[in-house]
């Protein structure tokens, strides 16, 4: 085992969900479809650890379930030609 430090902000109730990018991130998700479908994140390490802080931030006991971060490419956090994705909490 190797300790991983990631820094996230804490959930607020009043300003919801907030994190950051690592400067430099190149993240992109895509959908192969053989033999199933299925969904590929890529990403240079600064794109994975930013991606993993935005998971760790969603993942707090605080965060109520429903609230979500959708990644696509129009806000700039994936690559052009990647497929959107929304992650969400499900307390179920």
């Amino acid at each position: 085992m190797v300790p991983v430090e990631v820094e996230v902000t804490a959930y607020d109730p009043v300003l919801g969900v907030g994190t950051w990018w690592e400067e430099d991130t190149a993240l992109r998700a895509e959908v192969w479809d053989s033999p199933e479908k299925t969904v590929v994140i890529s990403g240079n390490p600064a794109g994975l650890v930013s991606l993993a802080r935005h998971l760790l931030t969603l993942a707090q006991e605080s965060v109520p379930d429903g609230r979500h971060l959708d990644f696509d490419t129009y806000c700039g956090w994936l690559e052009k030609g990647s497929t959107a994705i929304r992650v969400e909490v499900d307390k179920r």
